[in-house]
C-alpha cells in the first residue's frame, strides 16, 4: 500500500510531462503515448488490492501497453529528479507496471494460465 500512497502526494504540476522526452522531442509520438502522470495512475489502480477492474474483465497492463503506448517510455530517472513532491514514478510506478505488463505477454506459465483460464470460461 505504500507505493500507491506514494502517487497521492502528486500536485499535478506537469513538470513530469515537460521533462519527458517522449512527448518533447517526438510529435509523433503525443497521440500514441499518454504520457508519465497518466501511466503512474494506471499502475497505482493495477496495484492498489482493492481494484477490482480485473474482476470486470479489464486489463489494465494491456491496455498501457497497447493503448496508451507503455512501449515508449525509456524509463529514465529524469522525472523523478524535476517532482517537487520527491515521487519516485520511475522505480515505483512505470518500470513495475513494464514488468508486469511484460510478464503477462511473455512469461511462459502466464500465459498457459491466462489459456487455461480462457478455455474455461
Amino acid at each position: 500500500m505504500d507505493r500507491p500512497q506514494e502517487f497521492r502526494k502528486c500536485i499535478e504540476c506537469f513538470l513530469r510531462q515537460d521533462v519527458c522526452h517522449v512527448v518533447r522531442d517526438h510529435e509523433d509520438n503525443k497521440r500514441a503515448y499518454a504520457g508519465p502522470r497518466f501511466l503512474m495512475r494506471v499502475a497505482e489502480l493495477d496495484m492498489h488490492p482493492l481494484d477490482a477492474a480485473a474482476d470486470a474483465g479489464l486489463d489494465r497492463k494491456r491496455a498501457a501497453q497497447e493503448e496508451h503506448g507503455l512501449g515508449y517510455c525509456n524509463i529514465t530517472k529524469c522525472r523523478t529528479e524535476v517532482c517537487p513532491e520527491g515521487i519516485r514514478i520511475t522505480d515505483n510506478a512505470l518500470i513495475p507496471l513494464k514488468e508486469r505488463a511484460v510478464d503477462r505477454t511473455y512469461a511462459p506459465l502466464v500465459r498457459l494460465g491466462s489459456r487455461i483460464r480462457r478455455r474455461s470460461s
